[in-house]
């Protein structure tokens, strides 16, 4: 597709917004801002961000007669807390925002979600923009609604539903990111064969290679057959509670893992690790086909070249601690996952998504992990 092509499409949950998607189409988005009535635009980025991108963008949106006023936050999943959160919104409010302005968040997850959930509380909802600077916010994390801080005991405890203005997916941004960052993205791609797809996760059993040549050769063609796998699961689930749940597969693992390792894995690599955590779950429940397994390992550790082993410095009753906090916690006693029997299925009893797990049958399989 031609450089600067822009693809129309939904962020597929409810309520949703447009995402566009393209490569090198920054000069066009001013044209876009201007169907929308506002009086200013906060464009909230990092530092290194701003230096690398948002100094241009910001220069773009100036050029057509658009106000921007610029704040930086700090990166990393450290600093995605409640200090940094009031803070913004204290800046926010500082700098002049209005009911009338649009805040733009420029970066991945982590800065779009602290910068959504600050718009969704501000003045009780201000408008946002989203515009991913890495593969795993632009195929995965802005086709959410959901934006929330880490608590002291997990990710993601504190937060809310807000959805953004629309989306504006530049795959030039993600280009110059590391390998190690698009492996992360891909195995959400991953998942999602994993969970709805069986011919979709074929497919990147076929396509990947650990230098992800395949992949940089086309970013554009890739990003969108991946954000069209999680499009066709969230068609299943606008609100994302209920079919959308099987989304967090290998998550309930992934996300204590993350948190405990503060900063020493990505994301992708955290959810690679619970994926194999959750069928080695599923093989002892014995609902979870070994093949499973198999192929989950071999995907994401010989084609993808990412982990799937629990690292050394983390025992059971410490990642059981933290999934005891996880913000998807429901009541009762038993821990919940979502389980894949066969490559493409999710476990689904009664319209329950999730199954549940005793904690002394999880805590066996990560002690053996």
């Amino acid at each position: 597709m031609a450089r600067g092509t822009i693809i129309e499409l939904s962020s597929g949950v409810s309520p949703s917004c447009p995402y566009y998607l393209g490569d090198g189409i920054a000069d066009q988005l001013p044209a876009y801002l201007h169907r929308h009535a506002f009086d200013e635009i906060y464009l909230v980025t990092s530092d290194r961000l701003h230096a690398r991108f948002g100094k241009e963008l910001a220069r773009t949106l100036s050029d057509a007669n658009i106000a921007v006023n610029v704040l930086t936050v700090r990166e990393g999943e450290s600093a995605k807390g409640w200090q940094q959160l009031t803070d913004l919104c204290e800046r926010l409010v500082a700098a002049g925002v209005t009911k009338d302005s649009v805040v733009m968040a420029l970066g991945g997850g982590m800065i779009s979600n602290i910068v959504g959930l600050a718009a969704g509380l501000t003045y009780r909802g201000v408008r946002y923009v989203e515009v991913p600077t890495t593969m795993l916010n632009l195929t995965d994390g802005s086709l959410s609604n959901k934006q929330a801080v880490n608590g002291s005991l997990g990710k993601n405890q504190f937060g809310m539903y807000h959805a953004p203005l629309f989306i504006w997916a530049d795959v030039a941004y993600t280009r110059e990111e590391p390998v190690r960052q698009h492996r992360s993205a891909i195995t959400e791609a991953i998942k999602n064969g994993l969970v709805n797809d069986a011919a979709w996760f074929e497919r990147l059993e076929n396509l990947l290679t650990p230098d992800l040549a395949a992949v940089r050769d086309d970013l554009l063609g890739f990003c969108h057959d991946v954000v069209r796998s999680k499009l066709s699961i969230l068609a299943l689930d606008p609100g994302e509670r209920h079919a959308g749940i099987m989304l967090e597969y290998g998550h309930t693992v992934g996300h204590a893992v993350e948190f405990l390792g503060n900063g020493k894995l990505l994301h992708g690599e955290a959810v690679g690790i619970g994926m194999c955590a959750a069928a080695k779950v599923g093989i002892r429940l014995g609902v979870c086909e070994p093949e499973v397994l198999h192929r989950q390992e071999h995907i994401l550790k010989q084609r993808l070249g990412s982990v799937v082993a629990l690292p050394e410095d983390l025992t059971a009753e410490q990642i059981v601690e933290v999934i005891l906090s996880d913000n998807k916690r429901r009541a009762g006693a038993a821990i919940r996952f979502v389980l894949v029997p066969r490559v493409g299925t999710v476990r689904c009893v009664d319209g329950d998504y999730e199954t549940p797990v005793a904690e002394p049958l999880l805590k066996s399989v990560l002690t053996e992990a």
